[in-house]
């Protein structure tokens, strides 16, 4: 791994989690998905992992906070850390 990607790449915060029915999901107020610019590759990684259309990868990742459900499958697929809630 280059050493210059090292040092940015981070895996982000993962929320608290609560266990439903439906999925997992953050349970901290005020916390949303969001993409970090600097690390994001345009992968679309997230896009394929994403089941509720709401995430827009048009050379960055977009998030579109009305559909999305708090699932964490993007997060997950990731490689590079790019998304994280805050």
């Amino acid at each position: 791994m280059a050493e210059a990607f090292r040092k940015k790449a981070t895996p982000g915060k993962v929320p608290e989690l609560v266990s439903g029915l439906a999925h997992d999901r953050p349970i901290t107020d005020g916390v949303k998905l969001q993409v970090i610019d600097e690390l994001c590759v345009g992968c679309s990684y997230c896009l394929m992992a994403c089941k509720d259309d709401a995430l827009i990868v048009e050379g960055l990742c977009e998030v579109i906070d009305e559909n999305c459900t708090d699932c964490l499958r993007c997060l997950l697929w990731c490689p590079t850390g790019a998304l994280v809630y805050s």
